[in-house]
């Protein structure tokens, strides 16, 4: 995860710069904004930092939009960063007619649907939902674990529901997905180490291959004791039963919530994108 992300407002607009910065600002205090007036101001902080979004309109002072995308995908630090263009005209391309680059940008933005629409927009994607808690489904039968990580869980304002048993776990999900349509669960958690019956790998497993949640639909975090010094982590196993990341117990609080936020973040990305 980087130390420090970065948005890049581009529009000629003082006042659209002001309110975008300002609530986007109040909503996620920690990010970097630089805000452009032009293109020429865009292309220098294109140069000198990276990004994890930047958004540009299509008419600018000093040049138009396809300059400062071309720009972009040809930078070193920020040929990779997703582009958001805003515009009035819900018919826009913004490459060239005879680019065969179909990736430039991420997504089109109109502006009829207001600046609060943008900014959670943007937020969706820094995994930064002001309006939806963080939910997770928590499955562990060890009570000592399920203690400390609850208590952790709880302390961060994330809403669970705890299960000790993979099957619940499962019917659970089956519920959810039949009740909205998708699965409303943001990130599973699970210990490895369930019942005789069913493992964390046959829960990971059920979810990929039989409920057909992929790793940007439903992220998991697998939960495993430290190795022995005469043991190793069985990396194979855990990324190939379908795994996102894993935290070994104890678990250290800072280190849990920076990997939900990880992977919550793909989740809520992956959304934004396919909205």
């Amino acid at each position: 995860m980087l130390n420090k992300r970065r948005l890049l407002l581009i529009d000629s607009s003082d006042s659209a710069r002001t309110i975008l910065f300002k609530e986007i600002s109040y909503a996620m205090p920690e990010l970097d904004i630089i805000a452009c007036a032009s293109g020429k101001e865009a292309m220098t902080a294109i140069k000198r930092f990276e990004f994890q979004i930047i958004t540009t309109g299509i008419s600018l002072p000093d040049m138009d939009g396809y300059k400062v995308i071309e720009f972009v995908r040809q930078s070193d630090k920020n040929r990779d960063t997703a582009i958001f263009v805003v515009s009035g005209d819900t018919e826009t391309k913004i490459m060239h007619a005879d680019s065969d680059d179909s990736n430039a940008v991420t997504a089109y933005f109109d502006k009829a649907e207001g600046h609060k629409a943008l900014v959670n927009f943007i937020l969706s994607f820094l995994g930064k939902d002001t309006s939806t808690p963080i939910k997770v489904l928590y499955v562990d039968k060890s009570a000592t674990s399920t203690a400390i990580t609850g208590a952790a869980l709880h302390k961060h304002e994330v809403q669970f529901d705890h299960f000790k048993e993979a099957a619940d776990a499962i019917g659970y999900l089956e519920h959810d997905i039949a009740t909205n349509g998708n699965c409303s669960v943001d990130l599973v958690i699970t210990d490895l180490m369930l019942s005789s019956q069913r493992t964390g790998f046959d829960l990971i497993r059920t979810i990929r291959n039989d409920l057909n949640l992929d790793y940007l639909a439903l992220p998991i975090l697998l939960l495993t004791i430290e190795p022995g010094d005469d043991e190793r982590t069985d990396f194979t196993g855990i990324f190939g039963a379908g795994t996102n990341d894993f935290i070994t117990k104890p678990i250290n609080e800072d280190d849990l919530m920076q990997r939900i936020q990880t992977l919550v973040h793909i989740k809520r990305q992956n959304e934004a994108l396919n909205s």
